[in-house]
Formats: structure tokens, C-alpha cells, sequence
């Protein structure tokens, strides 16, 4: 059921490649990529054989634990363009241009579908598949900030409409059964209110944020009373709690669920109300379900996952109340991995949890490398799926720290309302006291620690970059977003007016104006001694303005040398004094440069770099350039953290 909300949030992410605007203030913005890449490929040479050596070492661990990961979803792909191929085949004035973005069978020849073009998605078409072609339009939605889809439900009797904002929802029903009549309505949107729908024996089931607490609750409707007012209460979640997804079942439904970093799943009868609670194991850190077509099916089947352990499958019996691990191929988990859990204490007092993996074996973890994650945005948790490559990172001695700050949605739709709009500076703060704490309690130290965030995360990331640059030695960012308010103040940019749910609008509001200016990484860069830096971008990244990324690298850069010229010049002055004190001065240094010591204080100075990908798309390089772009990171940061030897 979670699968419409999911879709709204992330079906843009795989919008067609476009060509790149780009228009920076002072520079021919075509000039300045240029000079970039240039850039690349002579800070990139200093990398290259220890990128070479740890892509031999990471090509390993892929090989050894990233079997049969991607086939099913190389499956859906191929049915997929299929469904495509049909399109372009049977219907010559279908635009392809306009990305098919969802399909949905009402019967065996009559097929709902949608269409993206600017990452929008607004309209919903009917179509027939037989010798009697016909297609229209179905449903068109007038408010920018809404994005919708399409669904069927579980017992396939209605095809539902959703469409969302990133706070708001409405959802219409298509009685499959009769696809050429008009959808109905089940209830008119109301701010502040998500709710999508379910269907069992002529009744409504509602999951929806409707009422007090404003947390997740399942309820349901007769058929024939759609509105609010009939909704009655099956099941609310507590406080705090994730609602990571849902699945509905002829005679129960199962939630899967997150508290404080515990993953587990609760089973209600949809007769009696009833709730079975199963805990999952203790190691589990992330979760996917696995597609259930079959309604009256007795077997739920899902993934888990967490940071250093591959997926593994589990099945629930719904008849024997019984969770089983279903062994496909042996793949131990980790065993010299040690997991903790702590919690910081953010500046209001809210306790922030922080997940971390080490070494078992490792000693004195003070001296330790630390790669520290972040995100905070859009109520979206921390990615903390499996990744290969923290499996030879903690086999190296590495420490992995994933900090679930304000913003994201580890802890229920009320910790991304207090880190989000007006809130944002609650999760800089989170991130800053988990830095803090971590380095407290013996986790590494500064000079050996790494910042990391992809996406929104290089909101947070390139805050603390400004305010607390002393906490870490070098920061890696994927497709970051770093310039919020000039890009909010374009309502010309793909899903600006959509983000103002997120961010707030500082075209009419001058508070929220004033409050992004205040943590907007690119307006708050001054000179001072910065960690090296580097940023992947993508050229064909539409969710991303690669001028943003431009500007606030060009900034940054120019920030850190008028650092180096002053503390020069401080030099320069304290030998003039010498000499006017003790007689003639010595030979007077040249001007510093980006790859020498700053004059005066005895540290490197930081390296800027910026790689922009030709390929890929938003946090998405293809595989072929995947092995290339991780290693890539992982030597920077051997290099600027200076762990030769370690």
C-alpha cells in the first residue's frame, strides 16, 4: 500500500537525461565546466594508482557478495520497455519524449498508464489494446506541487488515482470492472492529510495521518461512505515509530516497522483487530518487501539488509505466526563487525541516534579512519542498505557512523516535521552533536575523519563544512544540493514550487528568505581553513542544477585561497617586524598555492575538486562507471586524511 507515497517520492529520480543549462553570474558557465573537467583530470592523477589498488580489492568483494542482487529489478526493467515497445508500436502519435512512467492493467486489454515530462507527472491516460484502438485522457492534475500515480489494490476490484504532494493526498477510484466510467472520489484533499487506500469486502482500508496523533493509523470505510467523517480506527502507531511498508493480505495486514533503529513487524487481523508483534533480528538495518500478486497467499516474503550484512530473505507465515530465514546461497554475516547504538544529545536535548560498525579486532579506535553519513530531508531514512564496499572498509579498519538526524524519517513523520521548513537547522545541529559525540567516546579523531551525504544530504554536510570545519579533515559528496535559496528562488527549475513543502518559499515569505540564507551551504562559504572536498555531479542531472554545484565549488575554492593569501600575509608582516627588530629578513616566500602548506600554520592546504560525470544521472552512474566512482572516493580520502601506512 506504501508503494503510491514511495513513487511520489522517488519516481523522479529516473527521469530521461536532458542537456544541461548552465549560467553562472561573471563566467560563461560552458567555459567554466570546461575548465573543471580539465581540473579533474590533473587532481584526479594524484589518486590513481590507490584507486587502482582498491578497485582490484572492491571488484573482490562484488564479486563475492552482490550476487543475484539486481535481477529483479532488471526484470521489471524488461517489462518495462516492453510495455513501451507495445506503445510506440501500436499508437505512432504516443510521444515518446514523454518518459511512460507507470502502467496498470484494469483488464486484460485495457491499460491505465502516466507520462513524466520535467520531472512533472500530472496526467493519466486509458488505452486499449485491441483491434478497436482508443485512448484518452482519464485524470489531469492542476497543482504543481502534487505528482501523480497509479495503483491497483491488492483484490484488483478498483484502480486508484493518487495524487500527492509531499504533505497532502487524494485518491480516486476506476472500478476495474468498468474502466470507462468516470473515477470517483473517495475524500477531497485536505492540507496536512495523507491518506491511501486498500480494498476488502466492499470496505475501504485507509492508511492515513488523518486525526491526533498526526503519526500513521490504519482505518477504514464501507464502500459507500467514502468520506472522513466514516473513517473508524483500526490500528495507530506509537509515537515515533517508521511505517517502512505495508502489505495488504486477504484476512490480515502487516506492517513493517521501525523504533529507534529495531526493525519489526506487526500482524493485524482485519476481523478481530488483533496484533502480533514479531521482532526481526537484532542486525537488521533496512528492509524491502518483495512483490505479493497473489491476494489469498499464506507466506509473507521480504529482504533484510543492513550496512556490512548482503540481503537475506525471510518469509512470515500468516497460518503458523512463524518467521523463517529462507537460505538461498551462504553469505555469513560479518563476524568481526561489531555494531553500537548511541544516542546524542542536539542542542534542545533531543536525543539524535547514531548507528556504528567496526572492527571487532581493531585497537585504539581513536586513531582509527571514520566515515560519518548523513541525509535529513523529505522524511527519508539514512540509506543503510548493503554496500560492498563497507565490508572492505571495515575489513581495512575503518569506522562507519550513520547519523539518523531531523528531517529524515527514522523516527515517524514528526522527526521530518522538525527538521524540515522552519525546522532546518534542527538536523545541522543533530549532525554537529553526533560528530562531537562520536569523537567523545573515542571514535577516531578530526584529522581522521570523513563527512559523506548524497542528494539533500549535502544540505546538512555543507553547513557544518561552513560552521564546524575543525570536526573532520575531508567531506565526499554525491550530487549534492548546495545552493537552496538560489535554486528555490527559480521557479523556472523543475520541482522548485514542489520543494517548497520542504524548504518553505522565500519568493513570499521574507522569514523563510532570511532562514535559508542562514544555513544555505554556497551563501555562508567565507575564508577559512576548510577540509579538502570532493563532489561528484552529474552533467545530465535534472533534480540537481550542475550550476549550483558550479558556483558554490568556484566559491569555495576562492574562499579557501583568500584564506592562504591572508594568513601570507601575516607572514610576511611578522617577518617585516623581525626584521625591523633583529635586521635584514629572510628571502620572502611566493604566493601559496592550492596543493602547498598554508603560510603560518603548518597545514596542508585543502584540496576543492570537482568531478562532473558525462553519464548516469541523480546519484545514479552506470555500472560500468559505479567501481570506478567508489574507488575514486575512497582513494581521496586515503590520500587527504593521510592514512598511508595506517
Amino acid at each position: 500500500m506504501l508503494r503510491p507515497l514511495l513513487r511520489a517520492l522517488h519516481v523522479q529520480l529516473r527521469s530521461p537525461a536532458r542537456p544541461c543549462r548552465i549560467n553562472c553570474a561573471g563566467l560563461r558557465g560552458q567555459d567554466l565546466l570546461k575548465s573543471e573537467q580539465e581540473n579533474w583530470k590533473v587532481m584526479s592523477a594524484r589518486y590513481k594508482d590507490m584507486a587502482e589498488k582498491i578497485k582490484q580489492k572492491l571488484e573482490v568483494f562484488y564479486d563475492k557478495y552482490t550476487f543475484n542482487q539486481d535481477r529483479p529489478m532488471t526484470k521489471e526493467v524488461l517489462k518495462f520497455y516492453l510495455v513501451l515497445k507495445i506503445f510506440v508500436f501500436m499508437m505512432p502519435s504516443f510521444n515518446a519524449s514523454e518518459f511512460l512512467l507507470m502502467k496498470e492493467w484494469a483488464t486484460n486489454n485495457v491499460l491505465f498508464y502516466t507520462s513524466q515530462e520535467n520531472l512533472v507527472c500530472h496526467n493519466v491516460f486509458l488505452t486499449t489494446l485491441t483491434n478497436t484502438k482508443h485512448t484518452e485522457l482519464v485524470y489531469t492534475e492542476q497543482d504543481p506541487r502534487f505528482f501523480v500515480d497509479i495503483c491497483c489494490t491488492k483484490d484488483r476490484r478498483f484502480l486508484t488515482i493518487n495524487s500527492n504532494s509531499k504533505t497532502t493526498s487524494e485518491v480516486w477510484l476506476v472500478d476495474c470492472s468498468h474502466p470507462f466510467k468516470s473515477p470517483v472520489l473517495v475524500q477531497q484533499r485536505t492540507k496536512g492529510v495523507i491518506y491511501h487506500i486498500e480494498h476488502r469486502n466492499d470496505e475501504l482500508y485507509i492508511l492515513t495521518t488523518y486525526g491526533q496523533p498526526a503519526e500513521y493509523k490504519l482505518m477504514k470505510t464501507p464502500l459507500g461512505s467514502c468520506g472522513m467523517e466514516n473513517w473508524q480506527s483500526v490500528y495507530t502507531l506509537k509515537e515515533k515509530t517508521k511505517l517502512i511498508d505495508m502489505e495488504m493480505f486477504k484476512d490480515q495486514c502487516v506492517m513493517f516497522l521501525k523504533y529507534y533503529n529495531h526493525l519489526y513487524l506487526n500482524v493485524i487481523s482485519l476481523g478481530s483487530h488483533s496484533v502480533q508483534s514479531v521482532e526481526l533480528p537484532a542486525w537488521a538495518c533496512a528492509f524491502e518487501l518483495e512483490p505479493h500478486p497473489e491476494y489469498n497467499t499464506s507466506t509473507c516474503y521480504f529482504q533484510l539488509a543492513s550496512p556490512v550484512q548482503p540481503p537475506k530473505r525471510f518469509a512470515y507465515s500468516l497460518v503458523e505466526n512463524h518467521l523463517i530465514e529462507q537460505v538461498e546461497q551462504e553469505v555469513p554475516i560479518t563476524l568481526n563487525c561489531h555494531t553500537v547504538h548511541l544516542t546524542a544529545k542536539s542542542k534542545d536535548e533531543t536525543l539524535v541516534p547514531i548507528t556504528v560498525f567496526h572492527n571487532t579486532d581493531s585497537k585504539e579506535l581513536h586513531r582509527k579512519p571514520l566515515l560519518v553519513h548523513v541525509y535529513g530531508a523529505y522524511g527519508i531514512d539514512l540509506n543503510m542498505s548493503f554496500k560492498a564496499e563497507n565490508l572492505m572498509l571495515i575489513d581495512n579498519g575503518w569506522i562507519l557512523a550513520y547519523c539518523h538526524v531531523r528531517g529524515g524519517g527514522e523516527l515517524g513523520l514528526g522527526w521530518h516535521r522538525d527538521g524540515c521548513k522552519h525546522n532546518k537547522l534542527n538536523g545541522f545541529y543533530d549532525l554537529k552533536a553526533c560528530m562531537m559525540l562520536l569523537h567523545e567516546v573515542g571514535f577516531s579523531q578530526p584529522k581522521y575523519t570523513a563527512l559523506t551525504g548524497a542528494s539533500a544530504g549535502g544540505v546538512l554536510a555543507g553547513a557544518l563544512c561552513n560552521a564546524d570545519p575543525e570536526l573532520f579533515g575531508a567531506m565526499v559528496l554525491q550530487a549534492p544540493f548546495l545552493d537552496v535559496l538560489n535554486t528555490m528562488l527559480d521557479i523556472h527549475l523543475p520541482l522548485t514550487v514542489e520543494e517548497q513543502e520542504e524548504w518553505g518559499d522565500p519568493l513570499t515569505d521574507d522569514k523563510y528568505m532570511e532562514y535559508i540564507k542562514s544555513y544555505c551551504p554556497y551563501h555562508n562559504i567565507k575564508p577559512q581553513h576548510y577540509p579538502s572536498v570532493l563532489i561528484t555531479a552529474y552533467e545530465n542531472d535534472e533534480r540537481i542544477p550542475l550550476t549550483g554545484v558550479l558556483r558554490y565549488i568556484h566559491k569555495l575554492r576562492k574562499a579557501v585561497m583568500d584564506h592562504a593569501s591572508s594568513k601570507y600575509k601575516q607572514e610576511i608582516a611578522s617577518m617585516i617586524v623581525s626584521r625591523d627588530i633583529t635586521g635584514p629578513s629572510p628571502c620572502i616566500p611566493p604566493q601559496p598555492r592550492e596543493d602547498v602548506t598554508i603560510a603560518g600554520t603548518g597545514s596542508p592546504a585543502p584540496n576543492i575538486i570537482l568531478n562532473v560525470q558525462t553519464g548516469g544521472s541523480h546519484c545514479a552512474p552506470s555500472w560500468e562507471d559505479l567501481l570506478n566512482e567508489v574507488a575514486g572516493h575512497l582513494a581521496f580520502l586515503h590520500r587527504e586524511l593521510k592514512l598511508e601506512g595506517k
